[in-house]
């Protein structure tokens, strides 16, 4: 079953540090990136520049590239996020809503 949700993104920040494991499947859509793969490693400590949320995703390609993103350097450009459990569980499709900035 896949479950849609609409949140801002703080909210789905929280989502992935609460919810998201290591070996799960995630697919990240931020600015005009498209980032599907699993996740191999998932760091939420805090640091002294504030709060981080990073993740290494071994991209699903036949090149087996790795990316690490800290999801709080990229917040203001995720528009969606597809994380599916490795359990098998029920997929959750998250619908980013634009987050407020000072400019």
């Amino acid at each position: 079953m896949i479950k849609t949700i609409t949140m801002d993104c703080d909210d789905a920040i929280n989502y992935i540090r609460e919810n998201v494991k290591v070996n799960d499947k995630l697919e990240l859509s931020y600015n005009r990136v498209f980032t599907p793969g699993e996740v191999i490693a998932l760091d939420t400590e805090e640091t002294s520049a504030g709060p981080s949320c990073k993740l290494m995703v071994q991209v699903s390609s036949n090149l087996g590239t790795t990316v690490e993103l800290d999801l709080e350097e990229i917040r203001d450009d995720l528009v969606e996020i597809k994380h599916t459990p490795k359990e098998g569980e029920d997929t959750t499709i998250i619908i980013i809503e634009r987050c407020e900035t000072d400019i």
